[in-house]
Parts: C-alpha cells; structure tokens; sequence
C-alpha cells in the first residue's frame, strides 16, 4: 500500500520548498551577500573574502585544497607492480615526486620574515627564514625537496611574484 494522501501531498509540498530554496532563494541571497560586501570593501574592508560562502550558497561542494592536488601523485605514476609511486618515494629513474606541505598561519605576533611548519614524518615545526621583501602572509606553501632543503611558494595574490622569490633565493644561496 502506498503512501496516504496527506503524505503525498506533505512530499510535494518539501519538494517545492526546496526547489525554491535552490533556485529562488540562494541566489537572491548570494546577490545581497555581494552587495553587502561591496558596501564593506567601499567603507575600507581590505581582506573580504565571500567566495566560501557563495559557493556554499549556490551548492558547490569544497574544492581540493591545492596542497591536496599537489601530494597527489599521477595516475600514471606507478613502480612495476601497478603500485601507485606516492610523493617522497622516488622511481625507477630515481625521480622523486616533492612533497608539499601547509605551513603554520602566522599569529598577531609572528615574526614576519620567517615561516613555521612541519615537515612530512617530523614532530618537531621548522622555521625558515624568508628572502628581504618577502612577507610570511606571502607565503602559500612549503615544498620538501629533501630533509633541509625546501622550497617556498607564494600565493597569486602576494605583490612579490614567483619569478622575483627566485632571484631573491638564488641571490642569498637558496634554491630558486
């Protein structure tokens, strides 16, 4: 036996609601998220960010983090068992894919010109020091070429570019 009438009707009507939730409402409140936010960056609001929230309003799940895409190998990375090669182990060539990892978000406090974080297998934060003019909040990630090596990455908003971290790198003695 089938549902009741009123049950029948009761699903209808969640389904309506919630297809006006989706289709009618997030967007109307993605629109008035947006215009609040420009309100706030005109009256001085410098680091506004909304796309977390956008997203999360129109139903897109979270994205992989970058550091995620990175510590991921290929799927043609494979040894001569079919086994996947993961990063820090090297290959046949004896080519090792790099290990990329987060660093510490720096503090009220921080020392500006340096960055902590945790190297893979380690327990204990390393801080590296960073080259003049760039920033810790520059900073994106760390990637492990090997124990005591490591190279810095900045992130696509930072006024310092990539290319200008490496001359910086390559100047003081570091690995471009």
């Amino acid at each position: 036996m089938g549902p009741t009438f009123w049950e029948a009707v009761w699903a209808r009507i969640k389904a309506v609601w919630k297809w006006i939730a989706v289709n009618l409402a997030a967007p109307g409140v993605a629109v008035l998220v947006v215009l609040v936010a420009v309100v706030l960056v005109a009256m001085g609001a410098k680091e506004l960010q909304i796309g977390g929230l956008l997203a999360k309003l129109l139903g897109k799940g979270p994205k992989k983090s970058v550091i995620d895409v990175a510590n991921t190998p290929p799927p043609g990375r494979v040894d001569a068992n079919g086994t996947l090669i993961l990063p820090g182990t090297s290959d046949s060539h004896g080519q090792t894919q790099a290990q990329v990892v987060p660093i510490h978000e720096p503090g009220l406090f921080s020392n500006p010109s340096t960055v902590t974080f945790t190297p893979p297998g380690a327990t204990e934060p390393v801080e590296v020091q960073l080259p003049d003019g760039v920033r810790n909040r520059d900073v994106e990630a760390v990637v492990v070429v090997q124990p005591g090596e490591f190279v810095v990455t900045v992130k696509n908003s930072s006024k310092v570019k990539g290319r200008a971290l490496d001359d910086l790198l390559a100047k003081y003695g570091g690995q471009p």
